[in-house]
């Protein structure tokens, strides 16, 4: 059936290199691993079925829903998987919708926009508002590493003035260790560095260099998304930063199985004996699922009158995804 309806636009190798091509638009080569590999199986089974729109892609790709059981579009996806030849790259079973806080096990190629609003009322004294934003850039090396940049601006409010300015900025590695194709599981290790650029007498950076190693897994339970996060902050000068256990974990489920659906999901939060509870939804802006964002809103569990709510989110650009359907 692949030669018969799928060779003539996409080659029988796969490679979307065809001597008279049939179609305008440029077919994916799934030979590349970095192309075959990242979505999960559900997402290309939409496709097969639905066609080019089912997932915000050309409708010069048709649906085939009609014309195929589920087994026989599941043993496509299949075949289409194996056009990679490459060994090691984890399954895109196992890629996840990123929570807000709790950080993903699988390596991405992504930007993020983290906004979070921290509103404080005290007794006797003036409601505080703290304001801040953080913008990060994730690159994927190879098949299973990920370096990360994360840029912070704070905007603290201080009763009688506001204090803005740059935070402390931050560089992390990590890499899976472990990736199961057949039961979604991912399992990485990871270290950041965070170094003091943020000004730590105006209360935007901690003074010191914060070394944070971290081990964060995922799995698929169900219909249900598990991940987990653990991290140990430790300041190189316990005088200005103390050292910190951070654990959080998050449960959530797809609406749908489109690519722009919503996701409905709660988190753990913990550092040390702060605790929280961060209810979320997240939402794919686009066909293609490549822009996305999430709202939330982080409610302290003790110490409520210090901490006060903070509302969450992230605006997410998969910036090698397609962004739209090509004509």
């Amino acid at each position: 059936m692949w030669g018969a309806w799928c060779a003539r636009c996409h080659a029988g190798d796969g490679s979307g290199k065809v001597n008279e091509p049939t179609i305008t638009v440029e077919p994916m080569d799934f030979t590349e691993c970095k192309v075959t590999t990242p979505e999960p199986d559900a997402d290309w089974e939409r496709a097969i079925a639905k066609g080019g729109p089912g997932v915000g892609l050309s409708s010069e790709m048709p649906g085939f829903e009609d014309s195929l059981t589920a087994a026989q579009i599941s043993g496509f996806v299949s075949h289409i998987r194996g056009f990679c030849k490459e060994a090691g790259w984890p399954s895109g079973n196992n890629n996840f919708p990123r929570p807000i806080i709790t950080e993903k096990a699988f390596p991405e190629n992504e930007f993020l926009l983290l906004p979070a609003v921290n509103h404080t009322r005290k007794r006797q004294a003036p409601s505080l508002t703290d304001v801040s934003f953080v913008g990060v850039y994730e690159r994927r090396i190879g098949k299973r590493s990920m370096v990360e940049f994360a840029v912070p601006f704070a905007s603290h409010d201080h009763s009688a003035f506001r204090i803005s300015g740059l935070g402390d900025v931050a560089v992390a590695f990590k890499h899976a260790l472990y990736a199961s194709s057949a039961a979604p599981r991912i399992v990485s290790l990871g270290v950041e560095a965070v170094v003091p650029t943020g000004n730590h007498d105006d209360g935007l950076g901690h003074g010191t260099f914060i070394f944070e190693p971290f081990i964060t897994a995922g799995a698929l339970l169900r219909d249900w998304y598990v991940q987990v996060q653990f991290k140990s902050e430790l300041p190189a000068n316990t005088d200005r930063a103390d050292r910190a256990l951070v654990y959080n974990a998050y449960v959530g489920r797809d609406t749908s199985a489109a690519p722009n659906t919503w996701t409905v999901g709660l988190e753990f939060n913990g550092e040390n004996r702060e605790l929280a509870l961060t209810p979320q939804v997240r939402k794919g802006l686009t066909g293609t699922g490549a822009l996305a964002a999430s709202l939330g809103v982080m409610i302290p569990l003790n110490e409520r009158q210090e901490r006060g709510v903070r509302w969450v989110g992230y605006l997410l650009w998969e910036f090698l995804e397609p962004f739209r359907a090509a004509k």
